[in-house]
C-alpha cells in the first residue's frame, strides 16, 4: 500500500468521520447531564470512524447503484478480455527484467508526509509504552491491600487518587471512604478501557485534534459518572464538593489513569448540583442520523470515484471513446439485471468458443496491426445477440474479425428482471496479440496439461513442458537476481537524454537445472556492450528446478527480455 492510498483511503476518512462526529457532540449533547449516554456516544463514534473506510468500500463495491455506474461507464456490462495472439512458435517469455541508470533521489509530497506520519507513530507509540511502564513499574514496586474486586496500592508519593482497570492507587492508608468509593466506581464502569482504547486511537491518529479533545471528554465525563455514584449511596453534597475542592492541588499522576483530581472542578461541582434531566433529548439523537448517513455517503461516492479511475485505466479509454455508441434506453435496455444472461456452458464456454473462432487477419498481420476491439452487443428476451457495434477499434480488418464471430454466437439464456427476460447490454474487450513476448511464464507451482501439438524439437529442447522449470525463490526471485547483478557501462550513466534499449535473451534450462544455450534472440543491433551484459548475467544465474514431462527432467527454452532504461 502506497502513502497516497493510506492517507486518503484510511487515514484522512478516519479523521473526518472523528471531527464531524465531534462537533454533532459539541452541538447537542456537551451540557447534557446524561453521562453514560455521552460516554457512549463517544466511544461509538471512535468505532464508527475506523469502521468508515470499510463501510465505504462495501458499499462502494456492492451498492446496485455503484455497479450500475460502473458498467454504465463502458456502455454494457463488462465480460472478461478474450486476446487472440498471433505469431512463431516461440519458448516462454518470462517477466521483463528493467534495468535503469541511476537518478537523482526525489521525494514526493507523499513520502515525505509518509515519513513524517511514521515517526509520529513512533513517537506516540514510545510515549504510550513508557506510560503503561511507569504504572506497571507502581503496582510491582508499591506495598498493595487486595480488596473485595480490586486492589489498594501505596505509593507513598505526593499525588492525588488515581485508578487503573482494578488497581486503585492512593499515597498512604489514612485514605477518605468518599475517595475510595470514586475511584470504585471508575473500576466498576471500567473506565480504563476507554483510555486504553482512545490511546490507541492516538497512536494512529496523532495528528488529528480532534482525537486528543475525544480523549478530554470521556475523562471528564468518568468523573462526573464517579461524582454521580458517590453522591448516590448518600453522601453529604456540600462535604464531598469541599473534599473535590481540596484534592484539586493534587499532582496528576498519569493520564493513562482515571484521575480524581482533573481540572474540572468547577463543572464537576456544577454536575453534582445539577438534577434535571437535559430537555429535548430525543430530537437530538435523531438529529445524528443524517450525519451518520452523509458520512457513509461521502465515503460511497469516494470509493465510487475510485473504481472510476481503476475502470479508466485497466481498458484504457473512457466515456469519450465510445461516444458512437446509440444512447442505451434504461426502460428497454438494462446494463445489469436481477438474473444477468449467460451464455450457454458458462463464461469459460464463451471464451473457448472465441478463442477458436477468431482468426487473426491475413490483412492485419502484414500490417502488424494489433491492440484491443471493444465490441457492444445486446442479449435481447429470447437470448439472441443483436445491435453488435464497435466502441472502439483498431482497424478494419480486426473489427470485422471480431463482429462476424459475435454475431455468430448462440443464443444465450436471457437475463431476468422481476422474474421476466429483458434485453441487457454488454461490452466485450478482445485483444489482437501479434507480440509473443508478453506471454508469462507458468507461476511456481503451475502445471501445464500435456498437448497433442506440444513436442521437443530435434535437439530434444521443450518450449513448453507439463511441469515447467523453477527458479529458486520464483519469478521474484529471478527479477531480483537479475537487477541486482546487471550493471549499466560507465559511459551511459551521465547520458543527458532518456533512451530505451530492449533486448530478449534465449536460454535452456537442462536436465540438472543448469543454464545452457545462453543467446541474443533480439539483439539491440547498436549496443552490443548492453548485448554482451545480459548474456553475462543470464549465463551466471544459479542452477533452477529442472521441468518434467512424464516424471522425468527434460531441457526446457526461455526467452528473457531485459530493459535497459537509461539517461536522466
Amino acid at each position: 500500500m502506497n502513502t497516497q492510498v493510506l492517507f486518503t483511503e484510511y487515514l484522512l476518512p478516519i479523521a473526518l468521520g472523528l471531527m464531524v462526529l465531534w462537533v454533532a457532540y459539541r452541538l447537542l449533547f456537551t451540557n447534557s447531564n446524561r453521562f453514560q449516554f455521552n460516554r457512549f456516544y463517544l466511544l461509538s463514534a471512535m468505532l464508527f470512524s475506523l469502521a468508515l473506510p470499510l463501510f465505504g468500500f462495501l458499499m462502494g463495491q456492492n451498492s446496485p447503484q455503484v455497479v450500475a455506474f460502473k458498467q454504465n461507464l463502458l456502455g454494457g456490462f463488462m465480460l472478461k478480455e478474450i486476446t487472440i495472439s498471433y505469431g512463431e512458435p516461440t519458448a516462454v517469455t518470462l517477466p521483463e527484467v528493467e534495468v535503469a541508470t541511476p537518478t537523482r533521489i526525489h521525494f514526493s509530497l507523499w513520502q515525505v508526509l509518509g515519513v513524517i506520519y511514521l515517526i509520529g507513530v513512533a513517537v506516540t507509540a514510545l510515549l504510550f509504552l513508557f506510560k503503561m511502564g511507569k504504572l506497571v513499574a507502581m503496582i510491582i514496586r508499591s506495598p498493595k491491600r487486595k480488596m473485595d474486586g480490586y486492589t489498594m496500592v501505596f505509593t507513598h508519593k505526593e499525588h492525588g487518587p488515581y485508578s487503573f482497570f482494578r488497581y486503585a492507587f492512593f499515597t498512604d492508608e489514612n485514605v477518605n471512604p468518599d475517595i475510595i468509593r470514586h475511584e470504585l466506581s471508575h473500576i466498576s464502569h471500567h473506565h480504563s478501557w476507554d483510555i486504553l482504547m482512545v490511546e490507541l486511537m492516538k497512536i494512529f491518529q496523532w495528528f488529528n485534534p480532534f482525537i486528543y479533545f475525544y480523549k478530554r471528554e470521556l475523562q471528564s465525563l468518568h468523573e462526573y459518572i464517579a461524582d454521580d455514584d458517590v453522591v448516590a449511596t448518600g453522601a453529604d453534597k456540600r462535604n464531598y464538593m469541599m473534599l473535590i475542592l481540596q484534592q484539586c492541588t493534587a499532582v496528576d499522576f498519569s493520564d493513562m489513569s482515571n484521575n480524581f483530581s482533573l481540572i474540572l472542578t468547577k463543572k464537576r461541582i456544577k454536575m453534582i448540583t445539577k438534577h434535571e434531566k437535559a430537555k429535548g433529548f430525543w430530537w437530538k439523537l435523531l438529529a445524528t442520523l443524517p450525519v451518520l448517513a452523509l458520512l457513509l455517503i461521502v465515503n460511497a461516492r469516494a470509493s465510487a470515484q475510485q473504481m472510476k479511475k481503476t475502470d479508466e485505466t485497466v481498458y484504457e479509454f473512457s466515456t469519450k471513446d465510445i461516444t458512437n455508441i446509440k444512447k442505451v434506453d434504461n426502460d428497454s435496455i438494462y446494463q445489469i439485471v436481477e438474473v444477468m444472461p449467460e451464455f450457454p456452458g458458462g463464461t469459460e464456454k464463451m471464451m473457448d468458443y472465441l478463442s477458436k473462432n477468431i482468426k487473426y487477419p491475413e490483412a492485419a498481420k502484414e500490417k502488424g496491426i494489433s491492440g484491443r476491439v471493444f465490441l457492444s452487443f445486446v442479449i435481447e428476451k429470447d437470448g439472441a445477440v443483436s445491435n453488435v457495434k464497435v466502441a472502439k477499434g483498431i482497424g478494419k480488418e480486426c473489427d470485422d474479425e471480431a463482429l462476424r464471430v459475435v454475431k455468430a454466437m448462440p443464443k444465450w439464456k436471457p437475463g431476468l428482471q422481476k422474474g421476466k427476460p429483458v434485453r441487457v447490454n454488454y461490452m466485450l474487450p478482445i485483444f489482437f496479440k501479434l507480440d509473443e513476448s508478453e506471454k508469462y511464464a507458468p507461476v511456481k507451482g503451475e502445471t501445464i496439461a500435456p498437448q497433442a501439438d506440444v513436442k521437443p524439437d530435434k535437439n530434444g529442447i521443450w518450449d513448453i513442458a507439463e511441469t515447467m522449470p523453477e527458479y529458486p525463490g520464483g519469478i521474484d526471485g529471478l527479477r531480483t537476481f537479475m537487477q541486482d547483478n546487471l550493471t549499466v557501462p560507465e559511459k551511459y550513466k551521465d547520458m543527458d537524454t532518456k533512451a530505451e534499449y530492449r533486448i530478449f535473451v534465449q536460454f535452456v534450462v537442462a536436465e540438472d537445472g543448469s543454464i545452457t544455450n545462453v543467446e541474443l534472440k533480439k539483439p539491440e543491433p547498436s549496443k552490443k556492450d548492453l548485448n554482451d551484459e545480459a548474456i553475462r548475467v543470464v549465463k551466471a544465474m544459479p542452477k533452477w528446478k529442472p521441468g518434467t514431462v512424464d516424471g522425468k527432467p527434460v531441457r526446457v527454452r526461455y526467452v528473457l527480455p531485459v530493459t535497459y532504461r537509461l539517461g536522466k
